[in-house]
C-alpha cells in the first residue's frame, strides 16, 4: 500500500530525485519536505519536485526519508525515535551511522539504514532526477533492532522506485563502497591537484571520464571520507601497492609484467560492463 504522506527531510539531489521519482510514478498521495535553505524549497514546489515544504516532518507522515549528510543521519533518527513511521536515510557510510545511535541506546525499530549507490557530481534539488533510482541497487543494512515491518515497507518503495534491494551488514557496505565509491572519489581530487590550465587544452575523453566526479561537493566529500576514514585508508592502501606494482614494471622494463596487469584490469572493466548490461 502506499503511503499517504512521504516526508523527505534535505531536498538536494537525492532527496529531490526521491521526491520527484514518488509524485512521478504516483507512490504518495502527498511529497512534503523539510528544508533549512529557502531558495532549494521555493524551487522544489514551484517545480513539481514536492507538494509543500514544513518546517518539521508532520505527525501523520506515512514513511520519512532522512536525506541529509551521513554525519547528521544518527541526529534525525534520534529526533524522531518516537515517529510510528518507517524511516530510512540514503548515507554512503553505514556503520558509524548504527553505532552512534546504539551508544544512546535509543535505536528505533522503525528506522532502516539504507544506501541508494546512484548519484550525480551535481547538487540541489535543481539536479533532481525521477529516473536516478531506475535500475539502481539499494542496499539495506538492518541493525539488530531494525522491525521487519519498517524493513518491508522501505525495500518496497524503494522496488517500487525501479531498484533492486540488497541486503548486508553495515561494515560490509561501508569497507565495499570504500573501494567502489569513496576512493574513486578521492584518486580525482587528488589528480585535479597537478592539472594547471595549460593542460586543459590538451585534455580529452580519458580525462572527462576521470575527473568528472571531482565536480562532486567537496563539504559532502569530505564528510563522507571522514565517517568512512577507516575503510577508505584500506582500501587507499591496497591501491598504492598495486600502483606501485605497475610504477615499478614500468621502471624497469618488465614488459610481461605490466601487461599482465594492465590486461587483467581491461579483462575486469569489460566484465563490469557485460555484469551491468
Amino acid at each position: 500500500m502506499r503511503p499517504g504522506i512521504l516526508a523527505i527531510v534535505g531536498v538536494g539531489l537525492i532527496g529531490g530525485s526521491i521526491g520527484k521519482a514518488a509524485k512521478e510514478r504516483r507512490l504518495a498521495e502527498r511529497v512534503i519536505g523539510v528544508e533549512p535553505n529557502a531558495d532549494s524549497a521555493q524551487w522544489a514546489v514551484e517545480n513539481g519536485v514536492l507538494d509543500a515544504v514544513v518546517s518539521q516532518v508532520p505527525d501523520n507522515a506515512d514513511l520519512i526519508a532522512l536525506c541529509v549528510p551521513s554525519d547528521l543521519v544518527a541526529q534525525w533518527v534520534i529526533k524522531l525515535a518516537d515517529h510510528t513511521a518507517p524511516m530510512f536515510d540514503v548515507g554512503s557510510v553505514k556503520e558509524p551511522i548504527v553505532k552512534e545511535i546504539e551508544l544512546t541506546r535509543i535505536t528505533p525499530s522503525q528506522f532502516v539504514p539504507c544506501h541508494p549507490i546512484s548519484g550525480s557530481e551535481k547538487s540541489g534539488p535543481q539536479a533532481a532526477d525521477g529516473d536516478l533510482f531506475d535500475g539502481c541497487t539499494v542496499v539495506l543494512t538492518p541493525s539488530i533492532n531494525t522491525g521487519p515491518m519498517a524493513q518491508q515497507a522501505c525495500a518496497d518503495f524503494w522496488q517500487a522506485m525501479g531498484a533492486s534491494v540488497v541486503s548486508m551488514s553495515p561494515d560490509e557496505h561501508d569497507a565495499a563502497l570504500a573501494v567502489t565509491s569513496h576512493l574513486p572519489h578521492l584518486l580525482a581530487f587528488a589528480f585535479m591537484g597537478q592539472v594547471t590550465d595549460q593542460h586543459l587544452p590538451l585534455t580529452g575523453g580519458g580525462f572527462r571520464d576521470f575527473t568528472r566526479i571531482a565536480a562532486a561537493n567537496p563539504d559532502l566529500w569530505w564528510r563522507i571520507m571522514q565517517l568512512n576514514q577507516g575503510a577508505l585508508s584500506q582500501a587507499l592502501d591496497d591501491y598504492a601497492d598495486n600502483l606501485r606494482e605497475l610504477s615499478d614494471a614500468i621502471a624497469s622494463g618488465d614488459e610481461s609484467r605490466g601487461l599482465a596487469l594492465i590486461e587483467a584490469a581491461a579483462q575486469k572493466r569489460r566484465a563490469a560492463d557485460c555484469g551491468a548490461a
